[in-house]
């Protein structure tokens, strides 16, 4: 077996999950469980319900988070004046080097008038985070109003990034930054047209830009397509 074979055997190893602890974490609610492959810190794991998923995947298209654990290690607070431990669903790290302590629900158990575990769970996450000193958010469904095409998008660019691992992109890189010396921008659709290139490992080198912050294009707003419009972002 040649190295590259070797390589791409390990990569696929620490790739390779399993979902029997999640599905015993969910116990008797009726959440979807899902299992994502982040570019962004190149890792796969488990995420259990809506909510949390559609907010991770978020994470990955902006460019002020450098990257997030989605399995922290528990924690010991106090919740009622007892010892309590409980887990975060991530922990989000900045750019500017600050780390953000998340919590997913929905808005139905997270408000004031929230009862039984997760009223104690919250409770006690709250206390430890300003204990730390670090910010603290439980964010919920209404946190992702307006950002439905958004989560589309980088849900299928993450995809691209990851069919693409571990081909060689260089020929794609080159092109894509040649179109952009001739002109400040151009569309997906005349690169992916260029014979010179594949077009899948092509649109797996947008969507690493696209994250990296290298490249702009309006992924609020539009679904990104071959007519999406691409420009260098200023230095």
């Amino acid at each position: 077996m040649d190295i590259a074979a070797i390589e791409s055997s390990l990569d696929l190893r620490r790739h390779r999950i399993s979902v029997t602890p999640t599905i015993r974490k969910r116990k008797r609610h009726q959440s979807n469980i899902w299992v994502f492959d982040s570019p962004k810190i190149n890792k796969r794991f488990t995420v259990l319900g809506d909510v949390a998923f559609m907010h991770l995947v978020l994470l990955e298209g902006d460019t002020s988070v450098l990257g997030y654990d989605p399995t922290p290690a528990p924690i010991l607070s106090v919740a009622n004046g007892e010892p309590y431990q409980t887990t975060l669903d991530a922990i989000v790290h900045f750019e500017s080097g600050r780390d953000e302590w998340w919590e997913f629900k929905r808005a139905r158990d997270a408000g004031p008038s929230r009862k039984g575990r997760a009223r104690e769970q919250l409770n006690a996450q709250a206390t430890a985070a300003s204990t730390v000193g670090v910010i603290y958010r439980v964010l919920t469904e209404r946190d992702l109003v307006g950002k439905d095409i958004l989560f589309d998008n980088w849900l299928h660019l993450c995809a691209a990034i990851t069919r693409a691992r571990g081909c060689a992109t260089y020929r794609e890189a080159e092109v894509l930054r040649e179109r952009l010396v001739l002109r400040d921008q151009c569309t997906l659709g005349e690169l992916m047209s260029d014979s010179a290139i594949d077009p899948a490992l092509m649109l797996a080198v947008v969507a690493r830009l696209l994250q990296a912050g290298e490249l702009n294009a309006n992924l609020e707003m539009e679904y990104f397509r071959r007519a999406s419009l691409l420009s260098r972002r200023p230095t």
